[in-house]
């Protein structure tokens, strides 16, 4: 079964479990309550030719007070792609503190997060250990275990993430799992940042009403949020530096233009330093000096 059997997104999947998932007691552990949820929602073959609809119905689940869905808009998606990350969080943002799901709002227009991935979400199933679940273009359904380590180290210019502790361990899929681990963190944290480029609307309630008479779902609780590219944030940018003039310490050196991209960095301040930030820099063109390398001439008669 593919997921696009009659489904445009993720978050029709989910609404659709919604009203199944409300009727489940507090009480019944997840894993109990999810292939309940599915097997009501979709049929008993869903726990064998979908298995990934479990996932969804836990989500539906774990949401069914509050479900948050995030759409992000193509250029707010790449703003994602292009930032780094000049240190690791020591705590999740506060996108990543419940269940949270992120996707294009037209995959049929052909808007993506990343590659063929149109859609993300994850949920905590025990201290420290996520499920990511992922949707392609293509039909592909992916399900993955991610336990980040929130070590807040200081990571080197430019890292973009990759290779780090905190999307180091994964349990299947791992070149697509570590993306979606770098995207929900990066865009999680640009949410957060200051001066970060991206802008948030909360969608009308009549549009939200719409979308739930459509999917069959039900309102209560329901939040859609569209995620864009700040234009004007982004046009007030600095620009890149000038070649700028010599200053002493600099002579027998050649002068190094250095581009820097745009990226995360941590801050502390308050009392102690104890409190911590996140502030985002636009890209910009950095001048450096460095130590002229060995030059090899070759004389040819």
């Amino acid at each position: 079964m593919s997921w696009q059997d009659g489904y445009a997104t993720m978050l029709e999947l989910v609404m659709e479990a919604l009203p199944y998932a409300r009727e489940v007691p507090d009480a019944l552990l997840l894993r109990e309550a999810a292939p309940t949820v599915a097997a009501a929602c979709w049929g008993p073959t869903a726990l064998t030719s979908g298995p990934e609809l479990v996932n969804m119905a836990a989500l539906a689940i774990l949401g069914r007070t509050r479900l948050v869905a995030h759409q992000v808009r193509p250029a707010a998606a790449r703003q994602v792609g292009e930032t780094d990350l000049h240190s690791l969080p020591d705590s999740p943002s506060r996108l990543l503190r419940g269940p949270w799901m992120l996707e294009v709002r037209r995959p049929e227009a052909g808007e993506r997060l990343w590659g063929d991935t149109v859609a993300l979400a994850g949920y905590e199933v025990e201290p420290n250990t996520t499920f990511l679940l992922g949707l392609g273009a293509s039909g592909w359904c992916r399900v993955v275990h991610w336990r980040p380590r929130w070590t807040g180290e200081e990571l080197e210019e430019g890292t973009r993430q990759m290779g780090s502790p905190l999307v180091d361990d994964m349990s299947t899929h791992e070149a697509w799992a570590r993306e979606a681990a770098r995207f929900a963190v990066v865009l999680g944290l640009l949410l957060d940042a200051e001066g970060a480029p991206l802008r948030v609307e909360e969608e009308r309630q009549r549009d939200t009403a719409r979308r739930v008479k459509k999917g069959g779902g039900a309102a209560e609780g329901l939040h859609v949020r569209h995620v864009y590219l700040d234009e004007e944030r982004v046009a007030r940018a600095p620009s890149p530096a000038g070649p700028g003039s010599d200053v002493d310490g600099t002579a027998g050196r050649l002068a190094d233009q250095v581009l820097v991209r745009g990226h995360l960095k941590r801050q502390r301040h308050g009392p102690g330093n104890r409190a911590v930030k996140w502030l985002y820099i636009a890209g910009y063109s950095a001048r450096r000096w460095v130590a002229p390398g060995v030059t090899q001439v070759v004389v040819s008669s």
